[in-house]
């Protein structure tokens, strides 16, 4: 192994959902054994350098090609299984984005004259399959049965399956396993990631990372609990807009909505994909708070949907009100205490359509005939909960779908206006491009 090589991008944001995932899989199928412990999206091999090739020659060729691209978002939709060169693979399915897509032919481009893969896709990389595994070397008919048990996208129980035949009864017999808590936290994920670094790993270890913002290789500090991936967090915010650096002022009269920021709370950062350090959880608190004093004036009206703040290390409430801007009201959530100066729903008409402001959407009266403006749901459901639901006349403003800043209800309903007259009611996942 010491002589192999591989191209790859590893998790950052959703590593940890990842991992309860396939760990919690590992335990309820009892297949550990070939559980992936670093969950990633390869890039071009494993392979084995040509003869007279060094290793400086292999690092100044990716970054030539890494060079011209900066994040590089995907989307991460359910589980795949398909068979590989070792045996069965059981994936997470990933949707990759037109710039991964590139920088896949590009990088094959550049090291295939370099070097010798050992993966069969490496020189057709129109036919590439984008995956994040989560076993590999499964006898086959184990890997079915195991696949058959997972829930799919749309159902609590297994995936969808012909009725009746040997595979049928398996799912029915693996069912009971689904009662435990354990398998309970196997979900069909759908959440975006992004690509920060490009990983070289040489055998099991990281010889180099070339960091797509900075435009340069790091060489150490590549642990996503260090200072180095806490600046390159900070730089991503910074350039997706997670994180506000300029006043955005608002249109007279419009209205900002937002929901769940979970100020304080460091787990959330864990369970959501926040772009913070889990370690960090105050660092995450002064973004938020600047993000709302960005684009939220004295007099602009701002409704906070529910769940402001949480967690033992969470200061009181009322601390975390006296430094946001706006006249606000805010809308009780299920972890918020009880107490003067919050309601539980509100109602408010804007362009002509009455919209339902209710922490939970399960709460708002079925027989609204407007649409139900929500949080709750962060982005832990996106199927159903996404930010804009057509179908539902719902629209999900939790921190983690707006984008971390308070959404715009003009701009939102422009949006939906648009997307209803040209006939696309596809739901708008979430409020930032690059997850289309």
């Amino acid at each position: 192994m010491n002589d192999i090589y591989l191209v790859e991008i590893r998790l950052g944001r959703t590593k940890w959902r990842v991992r309860q995932t396939v760990a919690s899989i590992a335990r309820v199928f009892g297949i550990g054994q070939f559980m992936e412990r670093h969950p990633h999206v390869t890039l071009f091999g494993p392979m084995e350098l040509l003869e007279g090739v060094s290793q400086q020659q292999l690092i100044d060729a990716i970054g030539t090609v890494a060079s011209h691209y900066g994040p590089v978002p995907f989307t991460l939709d359910g589980f795949e299984k398909r068979e590989g060169m070792h045996g069965s693979v059981i994936a997470f399915s990933v949707r990759p984005s037109d710039s991964l897509v590139r920088l896949v032919a590009e990088m094959a481009g550049a090291l295939l004259p370099i070097c010798r893969s050992h993966n069969a896709w490496d020189d057709r990389p129109e036919l590439k399959w984008y995956h994040v595994t989560v076993a590999n070397h499964l006898e086959q008919k184990r890997a079915s049965a195991v696949f058959q048990a997972l829930p799919g996208p749309d159902t609590g129980d297994g995936q969808s399956a012909q009725p009746g035949g040997f595979l049928s009864g398996l799912r029915t017999a693996f069912r009971s396993l689904f009662e435990s808590v354990e398998a309970r936290n196997i979900r069909p994920l759908l959440i975006d990631e992004t690509g920060l670094r490009i990983s070289l790993m040489h055998g099991e270890e990281i010889l180099a990372e070339y960091d797509l913002l900075e435009k340069c290789w790091l060489h150490d500090n590549h642990r996503h609990d260090s200072r180095s991936w806490n600046e390159t967090l900070s730089r991503f915010r910074k350039d997706a807009g997670f994180e506000r650096t300029e006043p955005r002022l608002q249109q007279p009269g419009d209205t900002l909505l937002i929901a769940d920021l979970h100020l304080g709370h460091a787990n959330i950062i864990r369970y959501c994909s926040r772009p913070f350090l889990f370690s960090d959880p105050g660092g995450m608190d002064r973004v938020l708070i600047a993000n709302w004093n960005a684009v939220v004036t004295p007099g602009t009206r701002t409704y906070h949907i529910g769940d402001l703040c949480y967690g033992r290390t969470a200061r009181p409430e009322h601390e975390y009100r006296e430094h946001l801007h706006g006249e606000v009201t805010f809308i009780a959530g299920n972890h918020d205490a009880p107490g003067p100066g919050a309601c539980s729903s509100a109602v408010i008409e804007h362009a002509g359509t009455r919209f339902f402001l209710v922490h939970d959407p399960a709460d708002a009266p079925a027989a609204f005939d407007g649409w139900v403006i929500h949080g709750h749901h962060h982005n832990n459901d996106l199927r159903h909960y996404p930010f804009i639901d057509f179908e539902h006349r719902r629209i999900n403003v939790s921190a983690e779908v707006a984008g971390y800043v308070p959404v715009s209800l003009e701009e939102t309903w422009t949006l939906v206006q648009y997307r209803l007259a040209s006939g696309n009611t596809k739901p708008v996942l979430l409020n930032y491009p690059g997850t289309e």
